[in-house]
């Protein structure tokens, strides 16, 4: 069947539509700030991530004109109060991975022949607890471990840890947006913050390895192969923060981390990009790694 008149009218406004938003931007103080493009993508997958969580259309239309007055109205976008709930909530959850990261390292807490995380008293996963938590959240985190999986209690009353020298929260729609909450913001830091400095030495690390056809056969493998090395990798960063730190010190501190996630995208077919696809000939290409 032969497209209508129309489909060539809609191809027409597509493109058109597409040429606006890669050439309009928004300036300011003499200088490009933001591409319309951008605009949409940005405010489009926020919008979508926060539906796909769950929250009610209603709900979120009215969260966004509130904060649209914000703007408006010059005045505070993030409310101080949620900002610290999100803080300590994020916070909480780093220093209970610390938890775990201690049982595994520290030899008090480790079996002396295998070195691996030892079994331990309630009194003593306790005790290890409140090296990072004051004596009245020890009983509540402790909790909220078992609760969350993170320790199991054996029938001898023994505590062990569940997930190795990890934390993954499963399944949990809350905990999800809470750490999207705390993990975007960084992101968003290091952006303005890598576009703003000259210096590449003083630049924080944001580097992609990808490729955009890997065939879909390969995709469980790949997942596999990104948490085991990523794994290994991240230890021996935790490793080198946990001997560097120190709350008490005299000058002042910072948070610092590194956050790693394997994306995989959806389907996509060879006609639909604009990349030089002239490569997927047969030959073999190692992934690249970009930067900014």
């Amino acid at each position: 069947m032969r497209p209508g008149p129309g489909a060539s009218v809609k191809r027409r406004k597509s493109r058109s539509s597409a040429a606006k938003h890669s050439v309009r931007v928004w300036r300011g103080t003499g200088r490009e700030v933001l591409s319309h493009a951008a605009l949409d993508v940005l405010l489009g997958e926020t919008t979508a991530f926060l539906l796909a969580v769950g929250l009610p259309r209603k709900r979120l239309a009215a969260e966004l004109r509130a904060q649209a007055r914000r703007v408006t109205d010059g005045r505070r976008l993030q409310p101080s109060g949620a900002t610290r709930v999100i803080k300590e909530g994020h916070e909480s959850l780093v220093e209970i991975a610390g938890v775990v990261h201690d049982w595994h390292r520290l030899r008090r807490y480790t079996d002396r022949k295998s070195g691996d995380a030892a079994p331990l008293t309630g009194a003593t996963l306790r005790e290890l607890i409140g090296k990072r938590f004051p004596r009245t959240k020890v009983e509540r985190t402790l909790d909220w471990m078992q609760g969350n999986g993170v320790v199991t209690r054996r029938r001898d009353g023994l505590f062990v840890p569940s997930m190795g020298r990890q934390v993954v929260l499963k399944g949990r729609r809350m905990r999800a947006i809470e750490r999207t909450a705390a993990l975007v913001p960084q992101y968003l830091s290091i952006a303005l913050r890598n576009a703003q400095t000259s210096d590449p030495r003083e630049r924080d690390v944001d580097r992609d390895a990808r490729v955009f056809f890997l065939p879909r056969k390969y995709v469980r493998l790949w997942r596999a192969v990104a948490l085991e090395r990523t794994e290994s990798f991240l230890e021996g960063l935790d490793n080198w923060l946990e001997d560097h730190t120190h709350p008490n010190d005299s000058g002042p501190t910072v948070e610092a981390a590194v956050h790693s996630y394997c994306y995989t995208g959806k389907p996509r077919r060879v006609t639909n990009s604009n990349t030089n696809i002239g490569r997927l000939d047969g030959r073999r290409h190692p992934a690249k790694l970009g930067f900014v």
